[in-house]
């Protein structure tokens, strides 16, 4: 694989989202709300009498979850579509690169923009529960940062597969919007009638987890902050119950892993079928 190459698409994509108001509203806009989210925390654990950074973490790992993915995935709606739309394209991919290649530049550069945000809102949160967090509370946090980088990359890889089989930059960020409220919202809200009606059973359970790639990162970024239960959720608490957390925390990682990889798939069949 041409490494010079794939970096300098990745430079590319990544100056042109730093560039739009997308990733700067964003990431204004994910660091006020986790310093929001972090100060409510840290009031009611001061009003209780309390130590630690569990309100202040559930608070992240809820907004994490739904941000950065947000962003991800519209992003990457954005790229080749857009890009085809400006006849930008083709040009790109006449040069010595892969088609491989040229996806994994574009999901590289936009896996950037998107970390960015992350960090600043995180580091921001990070700040300011500097002053309460204890040596045991450090590797939750890391564990929080980390599921949340990895749903960002889920995040784009599908966005870049969208963008690579719409027809318009329109369409692509229309079926991101959807398929982003599908995973955030709709894919939970059904299991959660039809469970016990249809009597999914464990395995169906099991499944009904992991093809949810943003559920499937709020379970791991709460197993490994090590939260209680009630945050894990029904299906969190169900995995985690049935499997263990070991098994749980490696299943839900290589269902990220899987989506990622098959995005990827998908874009690289995209671009390939549709440009010269």
């Amino acid at each position: 694989m041409n490494l010079a190459g794939v970096f300098a698409i990745a430079g590319w994509e990544l100056r042109l989202a730093v560039r739009g108001r997308l990733v700067m509203g964003t990431a204004v806009t994910f660091t006020v709300v986790c310093v929001l989210a972090t100060l409510l925390g840290l009031r009611s654990v001061s009003a209780l009498g309390l130590a630690g950074v569990g309100p202040g973490t559930g608070a992240l790992i809820n907004l994490a979850i739904l941000f950065p993915p947000l962003m991800g995935i519209m992003l990457g709606a954005n790229s080749l579509s857009s890009a085809r739309e400006r006849s930008l394209l083709p040009l790109m991919l006449v040069q010595p690169l892969s088609r491989v290649e040229h996806v994994c530049g574009v999901v590289l550069g936009l896996i950037g923009a998107v970390w960015l945000t992350i960090g600043f809102g995180f580091g921001a949160s990070a700040v300011l529960l500097a002053s309460v967090a204890g040596t045991a509370d450090v590797g939750g946090l890391l564990a929080i940062v980390g599921a949340a980088l990895g749903v960002g990359v889920v995040s784009v890889a599908i966005g870049v597969a969208i963008s690579a089989l719409a027809g318009s930059r329109l369409q692509a960020l229309g079926l991101s919007m959807g398929l982003w409220f599908l995973f955030a919202f709709a894919i939970d809200l059904v299991l959660a009638g039809v469970a016990a009606a249809v009597h999914l059973g464990p395995f169906g359970m099991f499944i009904g987890v992991l093809v949810n790639p943003l559920e499937a990162g709020r379970i791991l970024m709460v197993l490994g902050s090590g939260a209680d239960a009630l945050t894990l959720g029904p299906f969190g608490s169900y995995l985690n119950n049935t499997v263990g957390t070991g098994v749980a925390t490696l299943a839900v990682c290589a269902s990220l892993a899987t989506w990622t990889v098959l995005s990827m798939a998908v874009a690289w069949v995209g671009v390939s079928h549709r440009e010269p």
